[in-house]
């Protein structure tokens, strides 16, 4: 009897067949990981987009999956089209090669999506188990703040704890639900423990110096105090999403977590189609986020996941970098044992981006993190940039000062372009990043007055013009007689 055995190609020797750069060391272990649950710690500009595009094509090109077998998921359409399009391409490069049948690559395409996107599709396809109708609406932020609204407008209880606008009342009405929903918490469980807090507080004895509640503990009784009174509304904010069978965003990931720990041929249905699965920002990854990936194929199911505690942006609505350290014992390997080994972590410290003294400036900057358990690469510059980079500081009295002292920084950079640009060579760009909106304005006046050519980026440059901002407090003003700050502009 003939055993016949296939050859595992390397990442290397896979790389080199598609005309693409040799990995480092730790890419290719990334690459060439066994198909089991694994963590990939990614430093800034360490490559993470183009290893896990190479990971699915290894998997592919050796006969470990086929391309339709392979769910990768992000935070952004924009990221899940720049994966769908990198994997897209190594896979026609992979075509090319003859190393797979055509039939293999042709026969279907890796699933990429947002994490939202991926919980649509489990509430459209299993919601009705829940009582989730596959009609549901799913509600845009605008639309979510008119239904917040409308309650807070016909809401006649007591608020007399509550100091706040009418549109501050309706954004910490959602960020209330939002919250609530992201965590599986009811709000009569969080009225009861509320309750107790305030009065196990009340009930301390009085300090040896001091009679009665101290004014920062006596703040927070006065938020808890008003977080009760928000309840009422945010109560009548879920009812009115029931009534008229909508749901956002925060709901649709609930349910699809809920259906995922309570259903579980959701979990087997989802196993048998795809054999490989890729997170990507897993730090950033939210409560109910993890529920639902958890309960899908955190039993030793081949995931990896891709993260950074550094780059973790959404804490705002319930993600903790904590995650991402959890990892490996909230996906195990399926070794059969009671007591499970947790997943291996690998890391990727080579940062592309970045020159060597800018990474010892962002090395110094994260120790500290470091020194408090964090799983932070010490970023690596790429060999041959270590004595590259330049890193200027300066503290300076005013913010104009500060704006003046960049814009000449830039100046030099623009006048270096224009010397480039008439030899026909590529000119350098250059990014001002702040911290404020508000920072935007006064740096955007110094750049142009040194004849700097700038892009504001997003709403915010727009909005900060005088002209715009009066417009808008006329509108708000118009729809809300009591938003002062927009009827003082005005008036002033």
């Amino acid at each position: 009897m003939t055993t016949i055995t296939r050859t595992i190609l390397g990442a290397a020797e896979l790389a080199g067949l598609l005309g693409q750069r040799a990995p480092t060391g730790e890419q290719a272990a990334v690459i060439e990981a066994p198909l089991e649950p694994g963590l990939v710690v990614a430093g800034a500009g360490s490559g993470k987009t183009e290893t896990m595009a190479a990971r699915v094509v290894w998997l592919i090109a050796n006969g470990l999956v086929r391309p339709d077998q392979v769910l990768g998921l992000t935070f952004t359409r924009k990221a899940a089209a720049e994966l769908s399009t990198r994997i897209g391409l190594r896979l026609r490069q992979l075509a090319a090669t003859r190393l797979v049948a055509d039939e293999v690559v042709l026969a279907g395409e890796p699933t990429v999506s947002t994490y939202h996107a991926y919980a649509g599709r489990i509430v459209a396809e299993h919601g009705v188990r829940l009582g989730v109708e596959p009609t549901s609406r799913l509600l845009t932020d605008a639309v979510r703040w008119q239904y917040a609204a409308r309650v807070v407008q016909v809401y006649d209880g007591d608020m007399s704890h509550v100091t706040m606008t009418p549109a501050s009342i309706t954004a910490h009405l959602l960020d209330l639900a939002d919250e609530l929903g992201e965590h599986f918490v009811e709000p009569a469980a969080l009225r009861r423990y509320t309750e107790q807090l305030i009065a196990g507080v009340r009930a301390l004895p009085d300090s040896s110096r001091k009679s009665g509640v101290y004014k920062d503990v006596q703040n927070v009784l006065t938020r808890q105090l008003a977080r009760l009174q928000l309840l009422p509304l945010v109560e009548q904010y879920i009812r009115s999403k029931r009534t008229t069978e909508a749901m956002d965003y925060g709901d649709q990931m609930g349910v699809a977590a809920r259906l995922a720990q309570e259903v579980a041929e959701i979990s087997r249905a989802e196993r048998s189609r795809y054999a490989a699965v890729l997170l990507d920002e897993y730090q950033d990854t939210s409560h109910s986020q993890l529920v639902l990936l958890r309960s899908l194929y955190g039993d030793g199911h081949p995931v990896t996941a891709v993260g950074d505690p550094c780059q973790s942006i959404y804490g705002w609505r319930g993600a903790s970098a904590g995650s991402l350290q959890r990892f490996p014992q909230h996906f195990p390997l399926a070794d059969g044992t009671l007591l499970p080994e947790p997943a291996p972590v690998r890391v990727l410290s080579t940062s592309w981006r970045n020159d060597g003294r800018i990474l010892d400036l962002a090395n110094a900057v994260a120790g500290e993190l470091r020194a408090h358990g964090a799983v932070v690469p010490v970023l690596a510059p790429v060999p041959g940039r270590a004595l590259d980079g330049t890193v200027r500081c300066a503290l300076l009295e005013t913010a104009q000062d500060e704006a003046q002292w960049i814009a000449s920084r830039l100046a030099e950079v623009w006048a270096e372009n224009q010397a480039l640009a008439a030899r026909d060579e590529p000119g350098l760009s250059a990014a001002v990043l702040t911290r404020r909106r508000s920072q935007q304005r006064v740096l955007e006046t110094a750049l142009r007055s040194r004849g700097v050519p700038v892009e504001v980026l997003g709403l915010g440059g727009l909005l900060d013009t005088p002209e715009v901002l009066d417009v808008v407090s006329t509108l708000r003003v118009a729809v809300d007689p009591g938003a002062g700050d927009a009827l003082l502009r005005l008036l002033s």
